[in-house]
């Protein structure tokens, strides 16, 4: 007879697994920044984003930790690193099942030494701080390809760094990032305020947004747009391959530098949380320059259909007695007078001969007032 299962028991101790699996690697990593040399922890930090960086297959199956090489192990080293490499494949499974790798991962980056001060360092000055944003945009800065982040697990953690490959990847990058520093042939005016925007973002930056880029668009050629079902001004488009969606993004990117500028952008929520009172005081500005523009509009449009009107009722000039063909003939005229004494009377052999003319209608407006006007021509 089958022994009898302790259910409570069984949740419990799978309860313990995985909360064990979501915070043994981080507690490993803050005590070994307090506790252990520096190149032991550099090390870790070599398996660890060499292994989040395998540990997805091409076809998007999870890889076996006996499946990950690891070439900056020697098979003499091995059993020291053992440990770690266990908590760090286990770690890195949970957070990707539960869909939160990128910013789980990302979230680590406090536990990189140095992480922080070498992402600052290769910024502008006035990308460092958000106060300095405004003010030194007109720094001239090097938008060189500099190849700091080396694999797609780099860039979230430097991502994470400050909030904030495989060769094959770093090509892709690169290939963006000379793109959105491209000056020659682009679509927007030469001194348009977001080309001036775009040649101020230094080349480190131009790199986190490529990697950003590429990360999107590679979920986007798989049909994971990461956009919620009630967003707006969003389309999806399919493409036989990721190299065919990237060259559209190049292209975009190369010719629009508003674009590449629409990319440093923050988000509404970000806006209307961080400085409601800016965006409500700014939107009303808008509202009201619009009205006024439209009441100016409608003015002028009416003072134009008063000055036709007036011209339309207001007397011609007198013409001489036998310069005005209609009293010439109505006096003197070769044909006679009609019958209504003031309009000459068809010619001989007219085939309206018989027919009387119809008397002139009084001048007036097709339009009732100036308001049926703008109605009838959506003023």
């Amino acid at each position: 007879m089958a022994n009898n299962v302790d259910i409570e028991a069984l949740i419990e101790s799978r309860i313990e697994a995985a909360v064990s699996a979501v915070q043994d690697l981080p507690q490993l990593l803050e005590e070994a920044v307090e506790n252990n040399p520096v190149a032991l922890v550099n090390m870790w930090w070599k398996i660890l984003t060499h292994m989040y960086d395998n540990l997805v297959t091409p076809t998007g199956t999870l890889r076996f930790l006996n499946e990950i090489e690891l070439p900056m192990v020697s098979d003499q080293d091995r059993p020291r690193y053992a440990d770690f490499i266990k908590v760090a494949h286990r770690w890195l499974v949970s957070m990707h099942c539960a869909g939160v790798g990128e910013q789980a991962f990302a979230n680590l980056a406090q536990y990189k030494p140095r992480l922080t001060t070498e992402v600052l360092e290769v910024l502008a000055p006035h990308e460092r701080e958000i106060g300095e944003r405004r003010s030194n945009r007109r720094t001239a800065v090097d938008q060189e390809y500099p190849g700091n982040i080396r694999s797609e697990a780099e860039f979230w953690l430097r991502k994470g760094a400050l909030m904030t490959t495989t060769e094959e990847k770093m090509e892709y990058v690169q290939e963006l990032v000379e793109a959105m520093a491209n000056m020659t042939g682009i679509a927007d005016r030469p001194n348009h305020h977001q080309v001036e925007a775009v040649k101020a973002i230094s080349g480190s930056v131009l790199e986190e947004l490529a990697w950003e880029v590429y990360v999107y668009a590679r979920d986007a050629q798989q049909g994971r747009t990461r956009v919620l079902p009630w967003n707006t001004n969003f389309t999806w488009r399919s493409y036989p391959t990721f190299d065919d969606r990237w060259a559209d993004i190049v292209d975009c990117l190369e010719e629009c530098k508003s674009a590449v500028a629409n990319l440093m952008q923050a988000t509404y929520i970000q806006r209307y949380t961080c400085d409601p009172h800016r965006e409500h005081t700014v939107g009303q500005k808008r509202n009201n320059d619009t009205k006024a523009e439209k009441a100016a509009a409608h003015a002028r449009a009416a003072q134009q259909l008063q000055a036709i009107q007036g011209a339309a009722v207001a007397p011609g000039p007198v013409l001489p007695a036998m310069a005005n063909p209609v009293q010439a003939m109505s006096s003197n005229g070769p044909f006679g007078t009609s019958v209504h004494g003031n309009f000459p009377a068809a010619p001989p052999n007219s085939p309206n001969m018989n027919m009387e003319l119809m008397a002139p209608a009084p001048d007036v407006s097709i339009f009732e007032s100036d308001e049926v006007f703008y109605e009838e021509f959506g003023f």
